[in-house]
């Protein structure tokens, strides 16, 4: 196991966190905005309403704090394992220069013990990359619970039929996409996740 390949596991690591795990709650603004908001417009003849579950989420505020925490957590451990890789660079280079000098079953015993580190910080990252991945998930079955709970409300309050994702659907009238009231509902009944309590499930 060479130093390399603890680089390519950091930047691996490096990687998921900027790219794969905030895939589900990074939603980009609309480019257009759209004339006039028509959610309260349901049209009575037609008890059916999309909603857009991708958006809701992702722009709520309960998101926003989501990805600010796993933020803060990535940092924390990138500088966690940036300090070990520090420290394996170092004793690599240290076995390096004592290989021609040193006795055979002596080196031996030193470059055994750099791969069991080499090993560890294999095995950091992946609990690491474990630990975001189920923060995240799990804080993303809470937003779309509460948002399920308030789109059923307003389902019944509306007399709606039935509402359907958008994801779904070819297309659909503003005047039936009720997304926009569920993000302002679930801002104030889900302002944030209670990440102790995720955390405490790990």
């Amino acid at each position: 196991m060479t130093f390399i390949s603890i680089r390519k596991y950091l930047k691996i690591f490096n990687f998921l966190l900027a790219f794969g795990f905030m895939t589900n709650l990074a939603i980009a603004q609309e480019e257009n905005v759209e004339a006039e908001d028509n959610n309260s417009a349901i049209n009575e003849a037609f008890p059916i309403a999309v909603v857009d579950m991708q958006k809701i989420v992702g722009q709520s505020l309960a998101a926003v704090k989501v990805r600010e925490f796993i933020e803060n957590k990535k940092q924390e451990f990138s500088s966690e394992l940036k300090k070990e890789e520090e420290d394996l660079k170092k004793l690599q280079e240290d076995l390096a220069n004592q290989r021609s000098i040193m006795p055979p079953d002596e080196f031996t015993e030193l470059e055994g013990n750099f791969r069991k580190r080499v090993e560890g910080l294999q095995q950091m990252v992946a609990e690491r990359n474990q630990l975001l991945e189920e923060i995240l998930s799990k804080s993303v079955q809470v937003i779309q619970l509460e948002a399920i709970k308030i789109i059923t409300d307003i389902g019944k309050e509306k007399g709606l039929a039935l509402t359907l994702d958008t994801s779904t659907v070819v297309i659909a009238a503003n005047s039936i996409n009720i997304s926009n009231s569920v993000i302002e509902l679930l801002n104030i009944n889900l302002p944030e996740v209670d990440m102790d309590a995720i955390l405490n499930k790990e």
